[in-house]
């Protein structure tokens, strides 16, 4: 399966460059480290940000780059808003999944499918510190100064189908995510880049409707 727009979504307040200029050392005490950002993460009520999402297949020969907007909302809401270069809406909330496009809306629910669940547990897991907590992932902590990087290689077979590992880098300043990235069994993979970041601010929750 290939990892398309639904798996994507963090904060970046650094740029790519910033980050390929960082040295990583493996974490001093892995456990503290770990203690602190799932503590951080219970501060979070809300979170909304732009994005810009690039996207490494081997069947293209240039990136596909998107742009759009990002929100979440304690416990599980999340909405992605693609505006550039086409618009589509994918919105997830209490185990409902809403796909939009301009040509047709589609609703599932991901109970119903272990893909989309575990999709939607990485997002939100990613956010609340819990993806440290589950059985799915081996997880590995390095650090520079200023940022937290996080290595996860899923154990299931199903999630070995189509991942291989998922990185996270993390700003020590709130323990938020400044990049994701996705790196699919087949070579492919997704960047999510986040900026204008706003923690707590207020969130309408129709934002979030799956009807």
């Amino acid at each position: 399966m290939k990892i398309q727009g639904l798996l994507l979504f963090f904060l970046s307040l650094s740029s790519s460059k910033n980050l390929q200029a960082q040295t990583f050392t493996a974490a001093k005490d892995a456990v503290a480290l770990q203690k602190k950002i799932v503590e951080a993460s219970t501060k979070i009520s809300t979170i909304q940000c732009d994005f810009t999402q690039e996207k490494n297949m081997s069947m293209l020969s240039e990136k596909a780059v998107s742009k759009g907007k990002f929100y979440f909302k304690k416990e599980s809401k999340v909405r992605l808003e693609y505006l550039v270069p086409v618009k589509n809406l994918i919105v997830m909330n209490t185990g409902k999944m809403l796909m939009k496009d301009d040509k047709k809306t589609s609703q599932m629910d991901m109970h119903r499918s272990k893909v989309f669940q575990q999709l939607n547990n990485i997002i939100v897991g990613s956010i609340n510190g819990s993806l440290f907590n589950g059985k799915d992932f081996m997880v590995s902590l390095s650090e520079s100064n200023s940022l937290v990087k996080v290595e996860l290689k899923p154990i299931s077979k199903m999630l070995k189908s189509f991942l291989s590992t998922i990185v996270l880098v993390l700003d020590k300043k709130d323990f938020t995510a400044t990049r994701i990235e996705m790196n699919e069994a087949s070579g492919d993979n997704t960047i999510l880049s986040f900026t204008g970041k706003e923690i707590n601010g207020s969130v309408a929750d129709g934002l979030f409707a799956v009807k």
